[in-house]
């Protein structure tokens, strides 16, 4: 009788810590295995090293001013074309397919904090032979309003989302609605970014509906015109939002977005079909789409650079 009271309660025994390692192992070590990978993601991002050396870099007396790419003054049949946002997968994938079906080359203006939410849009891009350049962290409009330390701190960020999941370091630099001043151009300079790029055509997204209207656009463009292409809305900094910004978590630390009812691109537009119709006409045309980096370099931009606006028919304005 003592033996069966004694097998019980060893079998008791037995079954309790059985029932606590089970325990252990489902509720305890599962769920906090994969928080130190997130903890250090998010370290990453903030760039801390690279800011402090570029703001060192920026200050010194000998800082000189990135040069900008600006327009072709040679004749030749050639254009530029530059995406300003990355685009979501499906699209960058449509776009990449009609820019290989005409041979055209182009580069991709990314967003960091799109490139560290969706790296694999930008590793395509990549992969595709395309070019990728900084878009600053969110595509914040008017970067030469900024203070020298927003201008470096959002520079820095794209650059460092972009090298962290590629191992090409971009060298281009576009940013929205933005004067090339010396003052932002040393900052793009101890960034690490050569060049910043600037257009003479703003494409809109939503005026081209056939190879006729496509035909015409094209007619309206000079050889050697760098044409912008919007992709995402931009983000336009209020005065005040320095001080909104210091409040917020680190990862929330946006610029307010003002409201624009124009979206970058309508939600009926098919950018990739409109994109096809266009490098039709200019190949046609015996036009062919470059490389930017092939374009001419400067000094200095005048800040009343004239930018060629096309209404619904495509005439330049």
């Amino acid at each position: 009788m003592n033996f069966k009271k004694l097998g019980l309660m060893v079998a008791i025994c037995i079954a309790v810590i059985i029932g606590a390692l089970i325990f252990i192992r489902d509720y305890l070590i599962e769920k906090t295995e994969f928080i130190p990978d997130i903890t250090d993601l998010t370290h990453n991002y903030l760039a801390e090293d690279e800011i402090r050396e570029a703001m060192a870099k920026r200050q010194a007396a000998d800082i000189k001013p990135a040069e900008v790419i600006t327009t072709l003054q040679d004749g030749t049949p050639r254009i530029a074309l530059v995406f300003d946002g990355m685009p979501d997968r499906p699209l960058a994938a449509r776009l990449l397919d009609v820019l290989a079906k005409h041979k055209a080359e182009a580069v991709f203006f990314v967003e960091g904090d799109n490139v560290a939410d969706e790296p694999e849009t930008m590793k395509l891009i990549r992969s595709a032979g395309q070019e990728v350049g900084n878009y600053t962290y969110v595509g914040l409009a008017a970067m030469e309003k900024c203070s020298v330390e927003e201008q470096v701190k959002e520079l820095c960020r794209t650059q460092k989302a972009i090298t962290m999941h590629d191992p090409l370091t971009p060298n281009l630099f576009r940013a929205p609605r933005t004067i090339y001043g010396d003052d932002l151009l040393k900052s793009v300079r101890a960034a690490g970014l050569e060049y910043a790029v600037k257009e003479n055509v703003r494409f809109q997204p939503g005026n081209i509906h056939n190879q006729t209207e496509a035909d015409r656009y094209a007619t309206s463009i000079i050889n050697g015109s760098i044409i912008a292409i919007p992709v995402n809305p931009y983000v336009e900094q209020k005065v005040n939002d320095v001080a909104v910004r210091e409040e917020k978590p680190i990862m929330d630390k946006k610029p307010t977005i003002k409201d624009d009812n124009s979206a970058a691109v309508p939600p009926t537009v098919d950018l990739a079909t409109e994109l096809d119709l266009l490098l039709t006409a200019f190949e046609a045309r015996g036009v062919q789409a470059v490389f930017v980096n092939q374009f001419r370099k400067i000094h200095y931009i005048p800040a009343n650079l004239p930018i060629f606006n096309q209404d619904k028919q495509g005439d330049v304005k």
